[in-house]
Order: C-alpha cells, then sequence, then structure tokens
C-alpha cells in the first residue's frame, strides 16, 4: 500500500509507492562497479609527487611511518566560495546581490589514488574524522563572517565527483542556506513544543522500533530513517547529544569511524558501490549552545533520478520502504 510520511526534521513529506518500482537499482545487487584502479596516476593532481598541481597545502597528517601523509587538506582550485570581497549585501533594483565570500577545501583522504573508505582501517577512518573535526572548528576560528560549514563527500559521476582520487570537501559559507536555516527553525519550534531534542526523540524512537536500525556501537547508531527520502539513505546520529561535530571526543571519533567504515562497506558489498553523497549536518553560528540542534551524517545513495513530479511538487518519491531497505542492509551483510 502506498503510503505518504513526514520527515521530523525538515517537515517534507516523502511519497512511498513499492508497486512503482521493478527495483531497477537492484539488478546488479552483488556486482561491485569499482575498477582496478592503480595506486597512483601520473595525471591525478592529488597524487603524491603532483604537489606542483595544487594551489597550495593547508595542512596534512603526517604517515604513522614518518615519511609522507595520511591526508591533506588543500584550497580548492575552483572554488565556489572565496575569503574576498564585502559580506553584506546590495541591492540591484528589486534584487539582492553579495559577494560569494566564504572558503572552500578538498581533503584528501589517503595518498594511495585506489584507497576508497571502506577499505580503509578503522584507525585510518579515525585519523581522517579528527581532520574533518578540525577543519570544521577552524573554518569558524579563521573566518569570522563565516556563518556556517558543510562538510560533505561525493562519491561517483552521477553524486558530483569529477576526480577519482578519493577526497571529501568543506564548504564555509558567509550565509546560512534556506533548508539549513529551516531545519533549525523547525528544530527549535519541535523543542519549545515537546521540551525535547527531536533528533534525541528520533533515536529514542529508532531504537524502541528496531525495524529500521542498521548497526549500533556505543557511541552512534546507524539507520534507514523513518522519512528516507531515496531508497537506502541511511543515517549516522550519535547517541550522546551534542549541537558542534567540531565538538566530538576521541572515544566518539573511533566508534565514528567504526559507524560510516561499516556503512560504507554495506554500500560496497550488498547494492554495488552505489553513486553517493554523504553531508554532515552540524550548526550554523550560534550565539551559544543550543539544546536543539543535534549533529549527524546523512548518506543518500544515487539510485533513483528525480523527475517532474519531485520538481513541480517539492516532494520526493522513493519506491522503496524503509523497513524493507533496512532489512537488505542489516541481513544480507550480516550472512556474508
Amino acid at each position: 500500500m502506498n503510503e505518504i510520511r513526514q520527515d521530523l526534521v525538515t517537515e517534507e513529506w516523502v511519497i512511498y509507492s513499492p508497486e512503482r518500482a521493478q527495483r531497477p537499482y537492484l539488478n546488479n545487487l552483488q556486482e561491485n562497479k569499482n575498477e582496478n584502479l592503480p595506486g597512483s596516476a601520473a595525471n591525478c593532481p592529488f597524487c603524491p609527487g603532483n604537489e606542483s598541481r595544487l594551489p597550495s597545502i593547508i595542512q596534512e597528517v603526517p604517515a604513522v611511518s614518518g615519511v609522507g601523509w595520511q591526508n591533506r587538506v588543500v584550497p580548492n582550485k575552483y572554488p565556489v566560495l572565496t575569503p574576498k570581497g564585502e559580506i553584506a549585501g546590495t541591492n540591484r533594483g528589486i534584487y539582492l546581490t553579495a559577494a560569494a565570500y566564504g572558503a572552500h577545501e578538498v581533503i584528501i583522504e589517503s595518498p594511495l589514488h585506489n584507497l576508497d573508505i571502506p577499505m580503509m582501517s578503522e584507525k585510518e577512518i579515525e585519523t581522517l574524522i579528527d581532520t574533518y573535526s578540525l577543519r570544521h572548528s577552524q573554518a569558524y576560528h579563521a573566518h569570522n563572517e563565516v556563518a556556517g560549514v558543510i562538510i560533505f563527500r561525493n562519491h561517483g559521476p552521477h553524486a558530483g565527483t569529477s576526480l577519482r582520487h578519493p577526497h571529501s570537501q568543506l564548504i564555509a559559507s558567509g550565509i546560512i542556506p534556506h533548508s539549513v536555516s529551516h531545519k533549525e527553525r523547525t528544530a527549535k519550534d519541535y523543542f519549545s513544543l515537546k521540551k525535547h531534542c527531536v533528533i534525541c526523540d528520533i533515536l529514542k524512537s529508532e531504537l524502541s522500533d528496531e525495524d529500521r536500525i542498521v548497526f549500533e556501537n556505543d557511541m552512534f547508531l546507524t539507520f534507514v530513517p523513518f522519512a528516507a527520502k531515496v531508497p537506502f539513505e541511511m543515517w549516522i546520529v550519535p547517541k550522546q547529544h551534542c549541537t558542534d561535530f567540531g565538538l566530538v571526543s576521541g572515544q566518539e571519533r573511533a566508534d565514528l569511524a567504526c559507524s560510516l567504515g561499516d556503512a560504507l562497506k554495506r554500500y560496497r558489498d550488498i547494492i554495488g558501490d552505489p553513486d553517493y553523497n554523504y553531508v554532515i549536518h552540524s550548526y550554523s553560528r550560534q550565539p551559544t549552545m543550543v539544546p536543539y540542534l543535534h549533529w549527524y551524517i546523512q548518506i543518500q545513495p544515487r539510485l533513483t533520478t528525480p523527475a517532474g513530479f519531485e520538481l513541480g511538487s517539492g516532494m520526493h518519491i522513493n519506491p522503496s520502504l524503509p523497513e524493507d531497505n533496512a532489512k537488505v542492509l542489516r541481513e544480507q551483510y550480516d550472512s556474508s
């Protein structure tokens, strides 16, 4: 039976229509599409030895052996935002315009051209998370006018990646995007009404229902959200309430590395390494730490293509139920 569900975080509605789909995104369920990439590529600017093709190096984590590096941060050669110009908006007739103020960084996750996150050790993923957290905090400290910081990863051409070498990105913006401000207002309204954080309540509900849980450890819960917008979407949520991703503790980083590696391995091994995007949803700049915001990671595979109805209505159509997706991700992986 078709159903419509509401996402408590965004207040968006999602339509579920299982009979529409012949599950085309599962046709190659067990086929891993990763090519046999070399460990280094002569024409890749992110590979060691090609540093002359980088604008500069912002920071890097030394290799455990003391020779080389584990991950490094560089400016994006083609930034969407730069720390130049006045952030204040100006009128152009009836329109408002402003300088594209901010910062855009690339986090090169490994010196190896073919070492994707699912193939990393938990310690290597933890080191990457350390870099994420450090750059997230430093983006606010380095730029007084920055209002929001987003760390994200695009995996595969349909997810927007242009270089195969494993990397993530950080964009610090002088404005708060509408979708972010809307979620924060929704969270504040929910807290005013319920006296609870909406994400904390979602955690309690998921732990109670259990149907959509994919993985759990001491610090994090991985689940397919009740109103997942796309097939096999997953959220990784800290059990401890915290507004700011930049404040993750050492034990949290270790458990997050375990959770993130686990989620991406499930995609690789069960649904054939799909293109996907993940985003770390953290707070925008706040005068104080507020009780209604709670950071989390959202992962969305690119298994369906939005069409005219989605564009016209702003609603998503998901051809599979979250409970079914969670069962596939949980049981097929556990039995493999």
